[in-house]
């Protein structure tokens, strides 16, 4: 028994078999719930453009450009992901099977870009799986996590920014290769972080500003290899340019006059809203099961050794890296504040806003672990203190009313609930009847739906389209199915 207690590769085994299983848990009733969407909002808009697109101009691929060019004139400047909805078009390619395919794989990709740049950033693969599951919990369970409806099971923005993401972590995961790896190796992964970060900087410029941060960041902590492979910065610079056509958009500009509100018009008031956002929303982000987990991944990186910063960090080092999360969190909140014309963040603006906070501080709790652990011999010394101290967290995050509070409310919680009530498949079966009706009607008729069954969920969005024929949703799913005018009423 003693040499079981004492065996670590026994103990490491465990440990990653629990990891395992808890990311598992954070993440299989999201990704189950992609097989339960449906379109709503603006998905039978780019359904409808991209079908107009492609008849006009005899071509998908040239109807999705010219489509997506009168968008960047007139609206906003998301290249890549206005490019893509209007080409995928996924239901009325496809119907629903070729629909939930397509939210599932955006999802599925995002999560695959979580792994990688854990697996890549850190070698040792128990904390690896740690940080996995740190930045799931992030993702799905801590608070404000049940507003992940619209960029988890919102087709538009998912595919806008859930799969952005994914693609500028890729984006990050082959530039950190590229500088740690020589010869035909580098070239690829260049060439493959230099596309990913060119396609990341054609989202939402929220996203973008953290791309273009972290890019960057990659060549200042490797400022030796840069000096001596000056063409490690092809990848930054691919992200630049994309940034630059995208925030240069005509329609930026018409869609920031549009939502103009009194007192928040000027660039003054953008720069002044932007740190009251970014202020208020960081300690929404840091909440009290992101410092529990914070707690864990800085022991269990003191007890493995990790160095996810080659050389060593000093102290200024440390500083500099924390200065740089802060102003690239000040960053990431300009855009919404100033292009939305807003003083407080809400919606998916603060989910996003949200992640891109917690995905960094976790950055920096690895580095601080690893500072800890150089400056301070004696802390590396105290193993069995540190592993008492990772019981008593895990014991409060189980134990606290407070976290189970947060948990319960998250958006794992939520959807999980939803599958297990049957309120899902329900919900699923009326939207499916509305479609299908539209579908069937008669082209250039009238289609008045009836629904007088309970459709409530607590983790999926609605269609948007009601009562009134000339709402824009009621339009754009006319338009796509060839109606006169579509109208949903409910009890």
């Amino acid at each position: 028994m003693n040499s079981v207690i004492k065996n670590s590769k026994i103990w490491d085994g465990i440990l990653k078999a629990v990891l395992v299983l808890l990311i598992v848990a954070v993440i299989a009733t999201p990704v189950a719930g992609t097989m339960f969407t449906f379109l709503s909002e603006d998905d039978f808009s780019y359904e409808s453009g991209g079908l107009e697109g492609s008849v006009l101009y005899q071509s998908s691929i040239v109807g999705s450009f010219m489509k997506t060019a009168n968008i960047y004139k007139s609206q906003q400047g998301c290249y890549t992901p206005m490019f893509l909805d209007h080409l995928f078009r996924p239901y009325s390619r496809f119907g629903m099977p070729g629909f939930h395919f397509a939210m599932f794989s955006y999802v599925a990709i995002f999560l695959a870009s979580v792994f990688a740049v854990s697996f890549v950033l850190i070698k040792n693969k128990t904390v690896s799986l740690a940080v996995i599951l740190a930045l799931v919990l992030s993702v799905f369970t801590m608070s404000y996590t049940r507003l992940d409806t619209e960029i988890m099971y919102w087709h538009t923005e998912t595919l806008g920014y859930t799969l952005m993401l994914g693609f500028m972590l890729y984006a990050l995961t082959f530039s950190v290769l590229s500088v740690r790896n020589n010869g035909y190796k580098t070239v690829i992964y260049i060439i493959l972080s230099s596309v990913f970060a060119f396609l990341a900087s054609g989202a939402s410029l929220t996203l973008v500003a953290v791309n273009c941060a972290v890019m960057g960041a990659v060549l200042i902590i490797d400022y030796k290899e840069l000096i001596e492979r000056k063409f490690l910065v092809i990848p930054f610079v691919a992200g630049f340019i994309g940034a630059l056509i995208n925030a240069v958009a005509p329609g930026n500009f018409v869609r920031a006059d549009d939502s103009a509100v009194p007192g928040h018009e000027t660039l003054l008031d953008g720069i002044r809203d932007t740190f009251t956002c970014a202020f208020g929303s960081f300690f929404k982000a840091v909440d009290i099961i992101f410092i529990l987990t914070a707690i864990i991944l800085i022991a269990l990186c003191i007890l493995y050794k990790v160095e996810v910063i080659k050389g060593g960090l000093s102290g200024i080092r440390m500083l500099i890296i924390l200065g740089g999360v802060l102003v690239i969190h000040v960053i990431e909140a300009f855009p919404a504040a100033y292009g939305g014309k807003v003083g407080q963040l809400e919606g998916h603006l603060l989910i996003e806003h949200i992640i891109a906070v917690r995905f960094t501080m976790i950055f920096v709790v690895v580095c601080f672990a690893q500072w800890l652990r150089e400056h301070f011999a004696a802390i590396e010394k105290q193993q069995n203190a540190l592993k008492i101290a990772c019981a008593v967290v895990a014991l409060l995050i189980l134990v606290l009313p407070v976290t189970r509070g947060i948990m319960h409310d998250s958006f794992t919680a939520r959807t999980y609930r939803d599958l297990r009530s049957g309120a899902a498949v329900r919900s699923y079966r009326v939207r499916e009847y509305v479609l299908s009706t539209f579908q069937m009607a008669e082209d250039g008729t009238d289609c008045i739906i009836y629904v007088p069954w309970d459709t409530s969920t607590e983790s999926f969005p609605g269609m948007g389209i009601g009562a009134d024929s000339e709402w824009f949703e009621n339009r754009s799913a006319a338009n796509l199915f060839g109606l006169h005018t579509t109208t949903i009423l409910t009890p």
